[in-house]
């Protein structure tokens, strides 16, 4: 099977790219088919649709946002890209969902995503995946796959300057992200590959739940920011002293990069062991997931709820605007 990844990843500053006119579409000249964006709590929601070029267009707009975050801020959020998309997109959607119930989440999405139909002829797809929790990411890339492999995607993905001193707190459950099975044969050990990030109580309940035979924990490296690895190593320090717990280090800044490392990472263990993967460092590398566990279907991806999100100080400012692309599905690089 070839590599699914499109062209090479590239980072910008803020200033920079607006100095250059901000984000075309895929296509310059052609409207994109769809443009997606998550509002949230948080102020980084907003940045790239604020960073679309004066003539970017598209076929259809759709804000996404779970109904447990609908605070002040993410209803601020949500005018203020309502007014962003309402004016560049023929077409509209508000779409609420759930983090909290992930059949809410899938069922709103596959309603309001556009359908494959005869004369639907969806080739490109701008999502700006910045305030997307990991499951939904996982979910809206799966159906847009499903329904149109043919099509292009490219991803939007800004980064904070600063993340608060907890991410989220507590958990509910741990379970399997619909549509990524997975296939479990008894008689086989299990492995749990963990992409870390600076939510270590989660990860643990992660281990606990699945009791692998073995854990292979990443730490990004490259981060995203260098500052933000130090952090993920020293709240990593009590997974990386158990006793079934390997290190390796991941890009967490490079879809591409990071999907290469990956299949290097499972070839030791491809049929011999249950293959557990739990994406919990940025929304490039959660995508790298997704496309580890395309392309093989025994991979099960699994996701540990939180009890909480810290909706007040979750992240600060934006640095960095990444943009990254999918290219379609079976076909090469060069095409």
């Amino acid at each position: 099977m070839t590599c699914r990844m499109g062209p090479k990843m590239s980072r910008h500053e803020i200033p920079e790219l607006t100095e250059r006119g901000g984000i075309q579409t895929v296509c310059p000249g052609t409207p994109d088919d769809l443009f997606v964006v998550s509002a949230s709590y948080e102020d980084r929601c907003r940045v790239a649709a604020g960073m679309l070029a004066s003539d970017f267009s598209a076929k259809k707009g759709i804000i996404y946002y779970n109904k447990e975050n609908a605070n002040d801020k993410t209803r601020a959020h949500i005018h203020e890209l309502n007014g962003i998309l309402m004016e560049r997109c023929d077409t509209f959607a508000l779409i609420e969902g759930s983090w909290l119930h992930p059949l809410d989440q899938i069922t709103c999405l596959r309603k309001d995503l556009p359908h494959r139909e005869p004369k639907a002829h969806m080739r490109a797809t701008t999502i700006d995946i910045t305030a997307f929790t990991r499951e939904s990411l996982l979910t809206i890339t799966l159906l847009l796959r499903t329904r149109f492999p043919e099509m292009r995607i490219r991803v939007i993905y800004v980064s904070p300057k600063r993340h608060g001193d907890w991410l989220s707190r507590g958990f509910r459950c741990v379970r399997n992200v619909i549509g990524f099975p997975g296939i479990q044969e008894p008689s086989r050990p299990n492995l749990l590959i963990v992409l870390s990030g600076f939510e270590p109580k989660r990860t643990a309940k992660i281990i606990e739940e699945h009791e692998p035979t073995k854990v292979l924990l990443g730490i990004g490296c490259p981060p995203v920011s260098q500052h933000f690895m130090q952090r993920n190593i020293e709240e990593q320090k009590f997974i990386l002293a158990m006793q079934e717990v390997e290190r390796f280090d991941f890009p967490a800044d490079s879809i591409q990069s990071c999907f290469e490392c990956l299949q290097q990472v499972i070839r030791p263990y491809s049929g011999t062991h249950n293959i557990v993967l739990a994406p919990m460092s940025t929304k490039l590398s959660t995508l790298a997931a997704f496309l580890l566990a395309e392309e093989n279907i025994g991979i099960q991806i699994t996701y540990c709820v939180p009890g909480e999100y810290n909706m007040d100080d979750y992240s600060s400012g934006a640095k960095l605007v990444f943009i990254d692309h999918l290219t379609p599905v079976n076909k090469d690089t060069s095409s």
